[in-house]
């Protein structure tokens, strides 16, 4: 596996070894399985969203009436 060096900020740094530690996970693997699961979520999404094939169908919906208002 790669080793790799992130500069955090110091709050962000303890947040993720205090997650961390509530998950009972090392900090590599807790960072990891984010990362991990961002990347996911986003493919995910990129395949969903760029799945459409051809034009936007027409949607008939035209805007609410205008509300009268009594005082």
């Amino acid at each position: 596996m790669a080793r790799l060096s992130i500069h955090l900020p110091d709050e962000l740094a303890l947040r993720l070894r205090a997650e961390a530690r509530d998950a009972r996970k090392s900090l590599s693997r807790f960072v990891r399985e984010l990362v991990t699961s961002e990347f996911s979520y986003r493919q995910q999404r990129a395949r969903i969203y760029g799945s459409w094939r051809g034009p936007f169908p027409e949607i008939d919906d035209p805007p609410p009436d205008e509300p009268e208002f009594h005082w």
